[in-house]
């Protein structure tokens, strides 16, 4: 009787149109109910109508008032939570298959089928690949999923890895090689197979992609510099543009670093044998010669080679660290052309350092966490490792091969692809100053640090690098943690700019061409510029790949390691183990903080740090929170911290701290 009645539909519509409407994102709760967050307002959400929406989802809600209480009901989906994602696999209790959707604030059940194209027989906990088929706002139908692709058993150990790879849609596998390989490019090159380059990597390094040659240089028997030869693989030697490997090495832009091992950018026989400056092995390379002062400037232009080269010496970053620190009972060089390479490589990175420390910015001393696993995945141990001199001596000889990099492309080529690193973002150059006013300023030096911390003076490199400078000597993370939070962010550009991150007037990485596509595409830029064949530009789409592939490579990096230290520090719950730990981000919900001892960040919600909410507060501009009006923690403190509770199945650790 009622069905298609048009007058009862046109009621519908009015009493619709009649009710206000409002744009925002739900948010479950551990409740059944849960929140339409909008712009300045939260709008409570009823168990029943979260039955149609997902946690995440952008959507567009009617207003309604049911008793003294607003409430919204979601009307239209403008944006799913979920397309693509990653779950487990459940099955109900009369058999049907559905997915759990593997995210802290999801927890309903989906129902789900399984593509023709995936063949396993799916287990309870199998982790699968999925997409949204259907959503009741959009297709006025319940939920449900296709599982698209079998990730890995549930029981595999090596999930944290296959998992995580399969999330950001990242291939686990090398790139496949030939059966053979000859030499693509025809040019003439150096033979320079009589200096005594080394290499210096860890002993289990097999991509080995640069080697070292130094040479004092003497005027009247003076020595008044050094000459640096820098040797670096060729790997494009062998790589026709159209080839597959190319293609392959274009999408995926860079070697992958995980813990435990790495999947390479390059087929391995190229990356670890061909191509790599293997001890004895005559290998093409391309080659720069540098020369300095001994106050550590450049002297004169870099000069570019294709040249054959052989490393007489496969060195290590430990025992060279240990032989130049003189500890007892330690390696020696083997011969005295090695012992000469090490010694004048260690005055040049002294002298290095000390030009870097005056002209541009040295690296925060932070260590690198790394992850000692055994066969089967479990995590052993976590060290912190920190620089030593031998990583510094590699470090600086990149740097400064960097550095003429971009000096060489810029004046040769024409363009190249370059790191950079705009420092402020131009719209809190004027938050900056005040904070620095604010924290560094006292009543002497108010106006000349007024004019010293101004904007303009602020958006230059050289500014910068004085306000970089002034922060150094002061004591604790405080101020530089907090600066973070108005900096850009680095980016590749096809054309000479500064790197304010560095403290340098341009930088473009050559060094790693088995590692970074943006290094073999400037490496044959350079090859060009010697041949003097057209110098093409670096397209956009090759530049903003390379962008997303960094970040997405930072993002597996992570949570690997996230679900590595669930795992590492679910027993010391109960043993109650005290650790240090730096305050990393201040939020109203809490602390996130990360351990000294191995790296792991750890969340410590606000009631553990104080028993009645109402007397905290954070302070987003300060990043600190207060308690009863005074501060009580704030980005950069030190703090001792014990853990609570380790969710691997959310990959979070939640902690308290310790008074």
């Amino acid at each position: 009787m009622f069905q298609n009645n048009p007058l009862l539909s046109q009621l519908k519509q009015q009493i619709r149109e009649s009710k206000q409407q409002v744009e925002g994102i739900v948010k479950s709760s551990d409740k059944a109910f849960g929140f339409l967050e909008c712009d300045k307002k939260s709008y409570f959400i009823p168990p029943a109508a979260m039955k149609k929406v997902m946690h995440g989802d952008k959507i567009k809600a009617l207003i309604e008032v049911v008793g003294d209480k607003e409430q919204a009901e979601p009307d239209e989906l403008i944006e799913p939570m979920l397309t693509r994602f990653i779950a487990r696999v459940r099955f109900n209790k009369d058999k049907k298959l559905q997915v759990l959707v593997d995210h802290p604030q999801i927890n309903q059940p989906i129902g789900a089928s399984q593509h023709k194209s995936v063949q396993e027989e799916l287990q309870e906990g199998d982790w699968v690949v999925a997409t949204l088929k259907t959503h009741p706002l959009r297709d006025d139908r319940f939920f449900f999923a296709q599982i698209q692709q079998f990730i890995c058993k549930a029981d595999d150990e090596l999930a944290p890895w296959w998992v995580t790879l399969a999330r950001h849609e990242q291939s686990r596998y090398p790139v496949k090689g030939l059966d053979s390989y000859e030499m693509q490019d025809q040019q003439t090159r150096e033979d320079l197979t009589a200096l005594h380059f080394v290499t210096i990597d860890s002993e289990t390094t097999k991509d080995m992609d640069d080697a070292l040659y130094i040479e004092a240089i003497q005027q009247d028997e003076q020595q008044t510099g050094w000459r640096l030869v820098v040797a670096i693989a060729d790997p494009t030697a062998y790589i026709a543009l159209d080839s597959q490997i190319e293609k392959e090495a274009k999408q995926r832009c860079f070697t992958n670093y995980l813990p435990g091992f790495n999947i390479p950018m390059l087929p391995p026989e190229l990356s670890d044998d061909l191509c790599s400056l293997m001890k004895d092995k005559v290998r093409p390379a391309l080659v720069c010669y540098i020369e300095t002062d001994l106050a550590g400037n450049i002297t004169a232009k870099p000069h570019f080679v294709s040249a054959y080269v052989q490393s007489k010496s496969k060195l290590v970053y430990d025992r060279i660290s240990d032989y130049l620190e003189n500890k007892a009972n330690t390696w020696q060089p083997e011969n005295e052309q090695e012992k000469q390479q090490i010694n004048l490589l260690h005055q040049f990175t002294l002298a290095r350092i000390e030009w870097r420390k005056q002209h541009s910015l040295l690296f925060k001393e932070r260590p690198d966490y790394s992850f000692i696993l055994a066969e089967n995945g479990k995590v052993q141990e976590i060290k912190a490792e920190y620089r030593r001199i031998a990583n510094q001596i590699v470090e600086e000889c990149m740097i400064i091969a960097n550095i003429c990099a971009a000096q060489y492309l810029d004046e040769h080529a024409k363009c190249g692809i370059f790191n950079t690193h705009l420092g402020f973002d131009k719209k809190s150059l004027e938050n900056v100053q005040q904070f620095l006013l604010v924290n560094l300023a006292n009543e002497e030096t108010q106006a000349e640090l007024t004019e010293r911390y101004s904007s303009e003076n602020l958006a230059t490199l050289a500014g910068y690098c004085q306000m970089r400078h002034d922060i150094e000597v002061i004591e604790g993370n405080y101020l530089e943690l907090r600066l973070r939070r108005f900096l850009t962010f680095a980016e590749f550009k096809a054309e000479l700019a500064p790197h304010f991150g560095l403290g340098l007037t341009g930088y473009a990485t050559w060094t790693s061409p088995i590692r970074k596509y943006s290094d073999m595409v400037n490496h044959r830029l350079i090859k060009a510029t010697l041949t003097n064949s057209e110098c093409e530009k670096p397209q956009d789409e090759v530049l903003a790949r390379l962008q997303e592939a960094r970040r997405q490579n930072r993002l597996v990096e992570r949570d690997i390691a996230d679900w590595l230290y669930c795992r590492y520090l679910a027993d010391k719950v109960e043993q109650k183990t005290t650790f240090k730990a730096e305050i990393q981000d201040v939020m109203r919900s809490g602390l996130r903080v990360q351990l000294a001892e191995n790296g792991a960040s750890v969340f410590i919600p606000s009631s553990q740090l104080h028993n009645n909410k109402d007397e905290m507060q954070a302070n987003a501009d300060e990043l600190a929170m207060y308690i009863k009006g005074e501060v009580a923690y704030k980005i950069g403190d030190i703090i001792d911290v014990q853990l609570l509770e380790v969710k691997e199945e959310t990959r979070s650790i939640i902690g308290t701290v310790i008074q």
